[in-house]
């Protein structure tokens, strides 16, 4: 079924009332999580699993959804994102719906089983084009009734379009080995892409590179960092030698948290979070 690898219970969870929560689910590359939110935005669950190396397959999900107390609850609302690496953006002006497919294809292989799915990103005038499996796609439709379902960078999107200020920002967040990078300018989307790293070095490789491709001065240009990241690693330390305006994702202002320190909390979490305000 999976390993819980990481997992967050406040005390002011109470099971009875899970019908006034809202459940948000992240399905990742090798790994699944989902978190729990009241209606006043605090962060009452939050539990993550390892698929240790698998993707998350329609089995799996059913296993999950039956055996783990807090999915197999009933919600207000439930939203589940795919953090799908077959991607495309496509400008609103440029996106015509009977061409879907054809703007995936250009830039990914979609493999037999897989249904394409487009959300339209109204702030920012886009549409993000991406595939995922259609067995999947329906067990996790049929498992949340009423579920509504997303690409994590929508959801990433909107968290960095709504709790940050700067008109021109780059946003990282990593996920399960990905780095997703977001580049924000005069209020619209400029950059959006999800890189494959193995190490610190490459990291910073793709980092930089986005920077070149962005046309983005490096000695002050905003870089806000969220996801699978802590201070002391590695990346954050070969990272700050190259960008030095580098500030972690701060939900704070919109979501509370009942842990004594919410600093790590407020962007570890950043992507369940985000994926709480589509």
């Amino acid at each position: 079924m999976g390993k819980i690898i990481q997992q967050l219970i406040s005390p002011t969870f109470e099971p009875s009332h899970t019908e006034t929560y809202e459940l948000s689910i992240l399905v990742g590359m090798d790994s699944f999580g989902f978190a729990v939110l009241s209606d006043q935005q605090r962060l009452l669950a939050v539990r993550q699993y390892s698929l240790e190396g698998k993707a998350l397959n329609a089995a799996t999900l059913e296993q999950l959804a039956r055996e783990d107390e807090y999915l197999s609850a009933t919600y207000r609302n439930s939203r589940l994102a795919f953090a799908a690496p077959q991607q495309v953006i496509i400008p609103e002006r440029l996106y015509n719906a009977e061409d879907q497919g054809t703007y995936l294809q250009s830039s990914a292989r979609i493999d037999e089983g897989q249904v394409v799915l487009t959300d339209h990103i109204k702030a920012l005038q886009t549409y993000l084009v991406y595939a995922v499996e259609e067995s999947l796609l329906g067990s996790a439709r049929r498992l949340f009734s009423g579920c509504r379902v997303f690409h994590l960078g929508s959801a990433l999107l909107e968290g960095q379009r709504r709790l940050t200020d700067n008109a021109d920002a780059a946003y990282f967040h990593l996920l399960d080995g990905y780095l997703l990078v977001s580049v924000l300018q005069n209020g619209g989307l400029a950059f959006f892409n999800a890189y494959r790293y193995r190490s610190a070095k490459d990291f910073v490789y793709f980092a930089m590179l986005v920077f070149e491709q962005a046309g983005l001065a490096a000695e002050s240009t905003p870089v806000y960092l969220s996801g699978q990241l802590v201070e002391a690693s590695e990346i954050y330390r070969l990272l700050s030698r190259y960008l030095p305006v580098l500030k972690f994702m701060d939900t704070r202002a919109i979501f509370k948290f009942d842990v004594e320190d919410d600093r790590e909390v407020a962007y570890q979490y950043f992507d369940l979070l985000s994926l709480s305000m589509l």
